[in-house]
């Protein structure tokens, strides 16, 4: 019985640390789980970056924001960390996309972002409040935050390209209607009720 709960809550716990894995692949098998029941408030945070500023998530009110959380020993965190950037610089003025960081040193994560060449805000330390909020139990989770402040999106796992940009404003319509065929529609919260 022990053994059986070990063995589940070992498969249950995502990304696990590099001395823990085998490889730097995730199994093809494994895919996001991007769901929102219903649109939810955003939890607010306060939290100090690599440069010593403090992002505070209330600031960011009336535009789309991206949460990440993320740490360098995640090899899917690592594998998705290219469509993070490019969706900031994609979006830029329309979407923020904060990478939080979870509790590792600067000495570890300022080498890990010039070898990435990332472009994003690096959110530190965040806290148990935090992490409870945002129902963070592996790595990566990523949860797109509405202008009014609500969740309109959890992906738990690596963001699959396209999935954000489906729940982006209308403008994004184009985009969305061109990958439809390759999008579930579970997940299209953009266009519900605006079939047209």
């Amino acid at each position: 019985m022990v053994t059986c709960i070990l063995f589940a809550a070992v498969l249950l716990a995502g990304c696990l640390p590099p001395e823990s894995r085998t490889d730097d692949h995730l199994p093809e098998e494994l895919v996001a789980d991007e769901s929102v029941e219903a649109l939810e408030p955003a939890s607010d945070f306060y939290l100090p970056m690599t440069d010593g500023a403090t992002v505070r998530l209330p600031d960011l009110r009336g535009q789309w924001v991206l949460v990440n959380f993320w740490a360098t020993w995640c090899a899917p965190c690592r594998e998705e960390m290219p469509y993070l950037t490019h969706l900031a610089s994609e979006h830029a003025g329309d979407l923020t996309v904060l990478a939080v960081n979870m509790r590792e040193p600067p000495g570890v994560i300022t080498p890990f972002v010039v070898e990435l060449g990332l472009d994003l805000p690096i959110l530190l330390q965040p806290d148990d409040a935090t992490l409870l909020a945002y129902d963070v139990r592996g790595l990566p989770v990523s949860v797109l935050i509405d202008p009014d402040g609500m969740a309109a999106l959890r992906a738990v796992g690596p963001l699959v390209e396209g999935v954000v940009e489906t729940v982006l404003p209308l403008r994004c319509w184009q985009r969305v209607q061109d990958r439809w065929n390759n999008v579930p529609t579970h997940i299209c919260y953009a266009c519900a009720g605006d079939t047209s």
